[in-house]
């Protein structure tokens, strides 16, 4: 059993509190706005007042937060974590920063040690344990940690510190980039009088086949469920410009998804799931 921290307790954050206490863990959270973590203390968890306060005798400390100001904000603001946070601890950021937002905790937190442990996935992923962890950092750090990660999902160690970090934001930029492309393609598709379902069955027989057997319920407007907020891709887009503007690499195919992104966002579909870009696009 080990003493756990989880700072951020969103749809994400929230679920993955639950399992990590179900499993058996003694848990403290803590959350910027009061109120969402009255089930888990119910359940056990004790509550931080602050950051500090919830970290102060963690062994681990879980971050999952919206973005870089609010990592920034909880390790190192006012009554932050990094303060309080034992020099033996482990801080792993589950949250998408990117990985200078990951290079500058490192630089501040030593000696903690830090792994960025970007997810692939939604609540339901979480609640299955069956997330995809894509971590990087010191490889014995990792390994110390791939059973407690296994409670959420399936850890896959990518390399040194900041490669997870890089690796959530290509895959979120890739599939928003591939969703917008679908969306703008079936619009086509609906123009020239072919059925859906006729065309999902298409190019499931091609390299889209693992996208459409995933997706097929969405891209069909059946699913409206939101998993994953639209305006966070959009957020996550943003990271890897800017990322790319300081690799000096041009990303125009994600440059026109992001801007397909804004026309969604601008008639009120921020807080639909991203997928909703792809029926946005074929009306």
């Amino acid at each position: 059993m080990s003493t756990i921290a989880v700072l951020g307790l969103g749809a994400m954050g929230s679920a993955m509190a639950a399992r990590l206490l179900n499993a058996g863990h003694d848990l403290t959270v803590w959350n910027r706005t009061r109120g969402r973590d009255g089930g888990l203390v119910s359940a056990g968890a004790r509550r931080g007042e602050t950051p500090a306060d919830a970290v102060r005798d963690a062994e681990v400390v879980v971050t999952m937060l919206t973005d870089p100001p609010a990592l920034e904000a909880v390790l190192f603001g006012p009554d932050g974590a990094a303060a309080a946070i034992p020099e033996t601890a482990t801080l792993i950021d589950m949250s998408t920063v990117g990985p200078t937002a990951i290079a500058s905790v490192v630089e501040r937190l030593g000696p903690v040690a830090v792994l960025d442990a970007p997810v692939l996935g939604s609540v339901p992923s979480v609640e299955s344990g069956k997330l995809v962890i894509l971590a990087g950092g010191d490889r014995a750090v990792f390994d110390r940690h791939t059973e407690l990660l296994s409670i959420l999902g399936t850890p896959i160690y990518l390399g040194p510190s900041g490669s997870g970090a890089w690796l959530k934001l290509v895959n979120n930029a890739a599939s928003t980039a591939t969703l917008v492309a679908l969306g703008e393609l079936l619009a086509l598709t609906d123009r020239a009088g072919l059925g859906i379902d006729s065309v999902l069955q298409g190019l499931e027989a091609g390299p889209l086949a693992s996208l459409i057997e995933r997706w097929r319920p969405r891209l069909k407007g059946e699913d409206q469920a939101s998993y994953f907020r639209l305006a966070l891709a959009r957020k996550d887009l943003a990271l890897v410009f800017d990322e790319a503007e300081r690799e000096g690499v041009d990303l125009s195919v994600a440059e026109t998804a992001a801007a397909r992104c804004d026309e969604a966002i601008g008639s009120g579909l921020g807080d639909e799931d991203f997928g909703a870009i792809v029926p946005f696009l074929r009306r």
